[in-house]
């Protein structure tokens, strides 16, 4: 039931909402092919409602005989995308309902890459991560405390490099060595403009721009540090004022 229909299910809705908000139709092959993997896959716990609903779609036979559904290999990359797109629209609704009333603009704030100090402290952590055991060592915080002290000169920035690090470490635990990427394999920028109409619906605006940091756009919209210093790659920022 949780794989062959609440998640189908979720898969369903969550194509369905991209595809109405962002004025796209739904691809006919892919939702038949939905459907009759739904009625496969629930077959075997619900056959008398399967084989009714395999008839009603102009199948022949009985859908209990049915191959198995068989999916195609996973396009990793596609799959990071859809996560980013995801998991950016859901922060986007938790900043737009913690935003002051009266706010005019909106704007995307997104980073292609990390400050120096940022770099460093990923390039030492996959250096310590195991791929094996597929964890860091016992005693990694404390090994962190020591690299910090070593490596960075201004020891105002330690403290900020170890809240750092223990996010990162956080965020591998969940997702994996990804996140430990000093830079995308994809371009945010664009998956967030192409999926505009979207965003836009789901947050209820009319109106959105996006900015890439560290070049002319943020210059041009004069974007305030405590603004731009928290997004990295992959955590775009919503700017609302």
């Amino acid at each position: 039931m949780q794989k062959g229909w609440f998640e189908m299910m979720i898969a369903r809705n969550e194509y369905r909402s991209w595809c109405s908000d962002g004025g796209v139709s739904m691809h006919e092959a892919v939702v038949r092919k939905w459907i009759e993997s739904v009625i496969i896959l629930i077959c075997p716990i619900c056959p008398h409602w399967s084989e009714k609903m395999w008839k009603a779609v102009g199948k022949e036979g009985l859908a209990i005989k049915a191959p198995w559904p068989a999916a195609d290999e996973e396009d990793k990359l596609l799959t990071r995308q859809a996560k980013f797109l995801r998991d950016t629209l859901k922060n986007f609704r938790a900043a737009a309902g913690k935003a002051k009333k009266g706010w005019k603009d909106c704007s995307v704030l997104i980073s292609d890459s990390y400050p120096e100090w940022k770099i460093n402290i990923l390039t030492w952590m996959q250096g310590e991560y195991d791929n094996d055991a597929k964890a860091f060592p016992a005693d990694f915080m404390k090994k962190l405390k020591g690299w910090t002290g070593a490596n960075l000169e201004d020891k105002k920035m330690i403290k900020f490099a170890m809240q750092f690090a223990s996010f990162i470490k956080k965020e591998v635990e969940e997702v994996g060595t990804q996140a430990m990427d000093t830079t995308l394999p994809f371009d945010q920028k664009a998956i967030l403009q192409g999926s505009e109409s979207y965003i836009k619906s789901q947050l209820n605006i009319t109106a959105i721009d996006f900015i890439l940091l560290g070049t002319e756009e943020e210059t041009a919209a004069n974007v305030p540090q405590k603004n731009s210093q928290n997004v990295t790659p992959g955590k775009p920022v919503l700017w609302m004022r």
